[in-house]
């Protein structure tokens, strides 16, 4: 019986050590950051160094990082005027930890976030992260300079355009 047990006890802590918990970040202004100029624009400033270090951290502790933005995944060139990295560059260039890249393509993160088991999500979105408090996601709203994250959806949408001539072209 006492080997029963030992043989239980050494599954169980087995067990405990394949569980990890999935922790995702959104990626604009949250991982990267962006500042509004006088004009209005809004440019790349570079890396959130303190999610960096968080992701970082998260992951040598042994759990599953991934990025859940709502950007759609670039398949052309990136425009002239947008400077700041994807999530796969900054991956690479951030020596980031992160296991995975979820695209939403506008639409709200939240069914996403169910979906793949997330424990917790950082977002600048307020909306983003009452959605994942309401479907009973843990979320931490990332600080960011007042209206910057629609002005950044906004200079996108702007671009429409020009962004689908250049696909066009390309």
């Amino acid at each position: 019986m006492k080997l029963i047990l030992e043989n239980w006890r050494k599954y169980l802590k087995e067990e405990d050590n394949l569980e990890q918990n999935i922790y995702s970040f959104d990626f604009d202004n949250t991982l990267i950051r962006y500042h509004t100029l006088e004009d209005g624009d809004v440019i790349y400033l570079g890396p959130h160094e303190e999610n960096i270090q968080l992701a970082k951290d998260l992951a040598a502790a042994g759990n599953k990082v991934i990025i859940v933005t709502s950007r759609s995944k670039l398949k052309r060139k990136k425009m002239p005027w947008d400077n700041a990295p994807t999530p796969e560059e900054a991956i690479v260039e951030f020596d980031l930890p992160i296991e995975e890249v979820y695209y939403t393509f506008g639409d709200f993160k939240d069914a996403k976030l169910l979906d793949l088991g997330v424990a917790k999500h950082w977002d600048d979105d307020e909306e983003e992260v009452e959605r994942a408090l309401a479907a009973g996601i843990e979320a931490v709203l990332v600080p960011v300079e007042e209206g910057i994250t629609d002005r950044l959806r906004n200079k996108f949408i702007d671009h429409l355009d020009e962004i689908e001539k250049h696909s066009i072209r390309d």
